[in-house]
C-alpha cells in the first residue's frame, strides 16, 4: 500500500473524509491570514494563526486529521533516526569533560548535619584535590576543615584550635570514601554492577526537557545491601547528576538518610581553596604527624579478621590509657585528642569484639565491627556499645588498615553490685588486714537515704545539701543491724562490687538524686599501722575510724582514685571503718583502699 493510501485509511477509521475542496477552503483562510499579518504592525502570533484555522467545525476536523497523519508519519520513522532513550552511559561519557566539582552534602542523625566539598579530578575523573568544609565531625571535634589532594592534607580543628599537618591523602580523614562523592565514579559502579545483576535499575525520563530524569537504584533481596535505596536526578540537558538520595529501610519505610547536590560543574576552582591559608590563625596549636606510624598492617588475616583485631587493639590501647597508640589506629589522631573524645570515662574491660562485616550502605568498602565494653564515669559502671567501628584499608600496597569512624552508645550498667540484707553482719565486710593498693570491695550498707526535711530550708538548695551533709545520727563506734532516723527504721544490707568503684546508683531502680549512704568495714590487723586511705567519691564524702571523724570533703566531683588522701593509724586488732557518701545529682559511687606510704 503506497503511503497516501495508507494515511487515507488511518483517517477514514475517524470518519473523516479526505475532501480537496475542503483543504483548499483551508489553504485560503491560511493565506489570507498571512496577507494580513505582512499588513500588520506586531505582527500575527502563532497561538492567533492556530485561532484562525481552528474558526469553524470541519476545520477543527480536518486539523485534527493533518494532527493524525504527523503522528502516524512520526511512527514510520526509523528508530536509528529518533533521539536515543537515556542510558547510563549518557552520563559517563558526560563526566570525561568535567575537571571541578562543587557538592553539598547533608545528613540525616541525631540532628542534620551540612558539609560542603569542593572536588578537583584529573583527565581520568579520577579525584585528586579536595576541600571539606563539615559544621559538626562529633561531639568531641566540632567543624573541621580539610583541605589538600592525593599526596599531602592538613586539618583544622577550630574548637580544639589544632591545626593538623602532614596526612598523606586527604580521603584517610574522611569517614567515608571520595568515590561516595564523585558522579562519574558511582554511574561507572552502577554499570558494573548492573552487568553483574546486582542492582535493580529504573529509569524515569520525563518528557518535559526541564524535568529531571529519575534514576531509582535498589538491591535484591537477600543482598548486603537490600536495605538501601539510591535515586539520581540527571539534567536531560547535560545528563550530569544534579542531586543524589540515598534512602535506608528503616519501620519498614525508606527513610532519606543523605542527600547530596552538585552545582558548579566545571567552574575552576582556586587552589588556594585546597590548602589552610587564612583559615588557620597564627596562634593555632600545629601538631605534624608525618612520622606518625598509622594502622595496622593485614598481613596473612582476612579483611573480617583485620577489622576484628583492630577494634580489639583499640579498646585495649583505651583501657590501659595509651592514647598515643590509640590514636594511631583511629585517623592517626594525636593523643590529647583521642583521649578528650572519651569525654574523662575510663574504660574498664572489653566484653566483646565482633563479628565483622562489609558495610551494607551500597557505596561503601568499609568493613564495619562491633565492641561491647565497661566503662567508669563518676563512679557509675556504663555498658558501651560501639555498635559500628568502621574500618577500612588506607594503602592498598601495604594493606594497611585504621579506623575511620565509631558509633557509641551507653547506658548504666546492671549487676556490678550484689546486695543481701539476709547476711548483713559485719563478717560479711570483715577484712583480715589490708593489702596496700587493693581496693576494698566488701562493705556493709545503708541507704539510699533521703537529705533530712526542714520546713526553712529547700532540700536541694546549696543550703540544703550542706545541712544533709552535715547531719549525722549514727552511732558510727558500734554497729546494730538496724537503726531508726528520722523515726524511720533501716536495715543494713551486705554489698559486694565487682569493681574497684562502687556504684550506689545500683542501691535503688528510683533515680537518686540528693541522697546519702553510710557504708561500713571492719578491718582486723595483726598490729598497730600508720598509713592513709586514699578515697575518691561522687559527690562528697566523710569517713570515721573506731567512731572518731578522721576526713570529710564537702564538693561536687567525679570518682578519681586516690583524690583523698587521708592520714590514719590503724591500731592492733578490730578496726571500724565507716564512709559517708553523698549525691547531689547523676553519678553516684566511691571508692577506698590503703596506699602504700
Amino acid at each position: 500500500m503506497r503511503p497516501r493510501e495508507n494515511i487515507e485509511k488511518v483517517i477514514k477509521k475517524f470518519n473523516i473524509d479526505v475532501n480537496p475542496e475542503k483543504d483548499q477552503e483551508i489553504f485560503d483562510e491560511l493565506q489570507q491570514a498571512q496577507a494580513k499579518s505582512k499588513q500588520s504592525k506586531p505582527g500575527i502570533s502563532h497561538i492567533d494563526l492556530w485561532r484562525i484555522i481552528m474558526k469553524n467545525r470541519m476545520t477543527k476536523l480536518a486539523a485534527a486529521a493533518v494532527i493524525l497523519i504527523a503522528i502516524y508519519v512520526c511512527l514510520q520513522i526509523p528508530s536509528s533516526l529518533l533521539p536515543k532513550a537515556y542510558a547510563l552511559q549518557n552520563t559517563v561519557e558526560a563526566y570525561n569533560s568535567i575537571r571541578w566539582l562543587h557538592i553539598y552534602q547533608s545528613e540525616k542523625a541525631v540532628r542534620e548535619y551540612r558539609t560542603e566539598l569542593w572536588l578537583g579530578c584529573d583527565e581520568q575523573g579520577n579525584v585528586t584535590r579536595m576541600r571539606l568544609e563539615s559544621d559538626n565531625a562529633g561531639d568531641s571535634v566540632g567543624s573541621l576543615i580539610l583541605a589538600g589532594n592525593s599526596d599531602s592534607s592538613e586539618v583544622w580543628l577550630a574548637k580544639h584550635n589544632l591545626h593538623l599537618v602532614g596526612y598523606g591523602d586527604a580521603s584517610i580523614m574522611l569517614g567515608f570514601d571520595v568515590s561516595e562523592l564523585d558522579p562519574k565514579l558511582l554511574i561507572e559502579k552502577l554499570l558494573e554492577q548492573q552487568d553483574r545483576d546486582e542492582v535493580i535499575v529504573d529509569i524515569d525520563e520525563p518528557e518535559k526537557k526541564r524535568e529531571p530524569i529519575i534514576v531509582t537504584v535498589t538491591y535484591p533481596q537477600g543482598s548486603r545491601s537490600e536495605n538501601w535505596k539510591k535515586v539520581f536526578h540527571i539534567d536531560q540537558a547535560t545528563k550530569l547528576v544534579i542531586k543524589i538520595e540515598k534512602y535506608k529501610l528503616r519501620d519498614q519505610e525508606f527513610q532519606l538518610v543523605k542527600t547530596l547536590e552538585l552545582f558548579d560543574y566545571n567552574q575552576q576552582i582556586d587552589q588556594m581553596m585546597f590548602t589552610l591559608k587564612g583559615d588557620v590563625p597564627a596562634d593555632a596549636q600545629v601538631v605534624d604527624v608525618t612520622e606518625v606510624e598509622a594502622g595496622l598492617l593485614q598481613g596473612d588475616m582476612t579483611e573480617e579478621e583485620i577489622a576484628v583485631e583492630l577494634t580489639r587493639q583499640f579498646f585495649e590501647s583505651v583501657i590501659a590509657r595509651d592514647f598515643s597508640r590509640a590514636g594511631q589506629l583511629y585517623l592517626a589522631a594525636p593523643d590529647f585528642l583521642v583521649e578528650q573524645a572519651f569525654m574523662g570515662a575510663n574504660m574498664v574491660k572489653i566484653i566483646s569484639v565482633g563479628p565483622a562485616h562489609l558495610d551494607s550502605d551500597p557505596d561503601s568498602d568499609a568493613m564495619i565491627c562491633s565492641c561491647k565494653a565497661l566503662a567508669e564515669f563518676g563512679g557509675q559502671y556504663y555498658d558501651v556499645d560501639a555498635w559500628k567501628v568502621r574500618v577500612k584499608r588506607i594503602d592498598q600496597d601495604t594493606n594497611c588498615w585504621l579506623i575511620s569512624g565509631t558509633s557509641i552508645s551507653a547506658s548504666p550498667a546492671s549487676d556490678t553490685i550484689t546486695l543481701s540484707t539476709d547476711s548483713a553482719d559485719l563478717n560479711s565486710a570483715t577484712y583480715d588486714g589490708l593489702m596496700p593498693g587493693e581496693f576494698m570491695r566488701k562493705w556493709l550498707v545503708l541507704g539510699p537515704l533521703p537529705y533530712p526535711i526542714r520546713d526553712d530550708i529547700y532540700f536541694a538548695s546549696k543550703e540544703g545539701q550542706r545541712v544533709a551533709f552535715d547531719t549525722d545520727s549514727l552511732d558510727f563506734l558500734n554497729f546494730t543491724p538496724k537503726v531508726k532516723i528520722d523515726n524511720t527504721d533501716y536495715k543494713w544490707a551486705a554489698l559486694e562490687s565487682k569493681y574497684s568503684i562502687v556504684d550506689l546508683n545500683q542501691l535503688s531502680e528510683e533515680k537518686t538524686d540528693f541522697n546519702i549512704a553510710y557504708v561500713w568495714a571492719q578491718i582486723e590487723m595483726p598490729e598497730d599501722r600508720i598509713g592513709a586511705l586514699g578515697i575518691g567519691s561522687d559527690d562528697g564524702v566523710k569517713v570515721w575510724l573506731n567512731g572518731e571523724l578522721v576526713h570529710e570533703n564537702w564538693l561536687y566531683r567525679e570518682v578519681v582514685s586516690d583524690n583523698d588522701r587521708v592520714p590514719i593509724t590503724f591500731r592492733k586488732g578490730t578496726n571500724q571503718v565507716v564512709l559517708k557518701v553523698q549525691n547531689a545529682l547523676g553519678p553516684w559511687g566511691f571508692c577506698c583502699r590503703l596506699l602504700d606510704e
